[in-house]
């Protein structure tokens, strides 16, 4: 009996092991630490109001002076502010700093070569610079046509003065151009008149602007200004001292450049009594 009652308490010891009562579970496996993805690289792109666009490292080319051009500067994986600065006064960029990376940059002048835009963003990443260059203006050119310059194809513009009225009135009118090259800032008004010699009772010939192109001729180009007159002949007599029609440009230089020289062109009336001037 004794024998039996051993072997009882070992397979029941045995049964109560193979329930699983004596292990434990494996401790669960801890989650990742995530890791912040740094910064990326700047990229800058511009867009100017002559249309022209791209982005750096291709150099941005100003057509003219006073010209502006929009920068947008972005960065992958970076929420902060960017800045700007310029190395040199002939282009120039605002603001200094800018919480959503755009920024206007302005041609104050001519620059041929050494003057860059530097755009920087998050610490430790690679400031990108931006050659800029701008054309200086090409001087005030005047030129005109006849009156007969609607039955030429296209109309062929006389650059020599003086420009030569072959009648009285509006039959025999010619159209001055005055335009410039790399130049936006038009011709006010009060930048083209008329000599002494123009006046007389009645004048001896008068300038007006028109306000709209001429038939047939052409608007000006990108990056340049085209205005055009109406001169029309008042009295065919000789003149003291010459009728002249002057022209200048807008422009005002920055140092130490200088500003360019009136344009000037003569006018003259032949008639069957001879030519005037």
């Amino acid at each position: 009996m004794n024998k039996f009652g051993f072997v009882g308490i070992a397979i029941a010891a045995l049964a109560v092991s193979g329930c699983g009562g004596g292990t434990s579970s494996p401790a669960p496996a801890p989650a990742p630490v995530p890791t912040a993805t740094p910064p990326g690289a700047i990229a800058v792109a511009y867009t100017s109001t002559a249309g022209f666009s791209g982005s750096a490292p291709t150099p941005m080319a100003f057509t003219a002076p006073t010209e502006t051009a929009t920068l947008t500067a972005t960065e992958a994986n970076y929420a902060g502010s960017f800045a700007a600065t310029s190395s040199c006064p002939q282009v120039t960029v605002t603001p200094a700093t800018s919480a959503t990376g755009a920024f206007t940059a302005t041609a104050a002048g001519p620059a041929t070569s050494g003057c860059t835009i530097t755009v920087t963003g998050a610490t430790g990443v690679a400031a990108v610079t931006l050659a800029s260059t701008v054309p200086t203006p090409g001087g005030v050119v005047l030129r005109w046509y006849t009156p007969n310059y609607t039955t030429q194809s296209p109309p062929l513009p006389q650059s020599a003065g003086p420009i030569n009225l072959v009648g009285l009135g509006a039959t025999f009118a010619s159209v001055l151009a005055i335009s410039e090259q790399n130049y936006i800032g038009g011709f006010a008004a009060a930048n083209v008149g008329t000599t002494a010699g123009c006046s007389g009772a009645p004048p001896f010939a008068t300038i007006a602007a028109d306000a709209t192109v001429p038939t047939g001729l052409p608007t000006a180009a990108p990056g340049s200004s085209l205005v055009y007159y109406t001169v029309t002949g008042g009295a065919a007599v000789p003149t003291i001292t010459g009728c002249t029609v002057t022209a200048k440009d807008s422009y005002v230089p920055v140092a130490p450049a200088t500003p360019n020289p009136t344009a000037s062109i003569g006018v003259s009336i032949t008639t069957s009594s001879g030519v005037f001037q």
